[in-house]
């Protein structure tokens, strides 16, 4: 197969199916795993897919990206953005965590903070704060979701709506100021939803990468965000526009 017409093929498949493994198109094409990343890095200079640690995503995919892979994009922005967002954090608060990749980094940089209560429906969060005998943590209960490591349905939903807590951080799938905070699974969202009603404060850790893409379902507005973290790489003129809505963004 020629490789024009084997990256006309990897274009159509990602369009279908929204993310895809560098080992699984490799396979599929039985290539070596170097074409392979030869194929969408040629793909992505023509703007034709995007490009993600392990493999690539259809342009503006509202499909979900495995946390394994969401956990190693952007990983420096994510931490920074975490090490911000951690001195809002205080003695005494009660949290409750979603089940973002950001949100597990920002869990790093609080779990040496005394007597704060935790909530969260990601296994993967609940294990930075297992050994911290200084913390409360809560998990949800509920339904594993594999692809996310998330915990999901009534019984997630329901746990939530039993807490109120100070503050909640989140990110998301995408943000935008006409669509809101969006994000691609509809029953993490469901228990996004609750946390932000029970919540007297939304804090929406965000990479640059996120503005103005959205999910399959918002769960908050724009209005709603006290404060919009985010790193170096948006640009002036998108933090102006953030700004110019009335957002405190740092």
């Amino acid at each position: 197969m020629l490789a024009a017409e084997r990256r006309n093929q990897i274009v159509k498949l990602l369009n279908s199916v929204g993310t895809i493994t560098v080992a699984e198109l490799s396979n599929l094409f039985q290539v070596t795993t170097e074409t392979i990343r030869r194929d969408l890095d040629a793909l992505e200079q023509r703007n034709m897919v995007k490009r993600i640690h392990g493999g690539a995503m259809a342009l503006k995919s509202k499909q979900e990206i495995p946390f394994d892979m969401r956990s190693e994009t952007n990983v420096e922005e994510k931490r920074s953005i975490a090490v911000k967002a951690a001195r809002f954090v205080e003695p005494g608060d009660t949290l409750f965590l979603d089940i973002s990749s950001t949100a597990m980094y920002f869990a790093r940089e609080i779990s040496h903070i005394k007597d704060i209560t935790v909530v969260t429906n990601s296994v993967i969060i609940a294990l930075e704060f297992i050994d911290k005998k200084d913390v409360t943590l809560i998990s949800t209960g509920g339904t594993l979701r594999p692809n996310s490591y998330s915990l999901v349905g009534p019984l997630a939903t329901g746990a939530v709506k039993n807490y109120r807590a100070d503050k909640f951080f989140c990110s998301c799938r995408g943000f935008s100021l006409e669509h809101g905070v969006s994000d691609s699974n509809e029953l993490e969202n469901e228990v996004k939803r609750a946390m932000f009603q029970q919540s007297s404060k939304l804090y929406l850790l965000m990479d640059h990468s996120k503005y103005g893409e959205t999910g399959l379902a918002r769960f908050a507005a724009a209005e709603d965000i006290d404060i919009l973290f985010t790193d170096d790489g948006m640009p002036a003129g998108q933090l102006q526009e953030l700004r110019n809505a009335g957002l405190t963004v740092l």
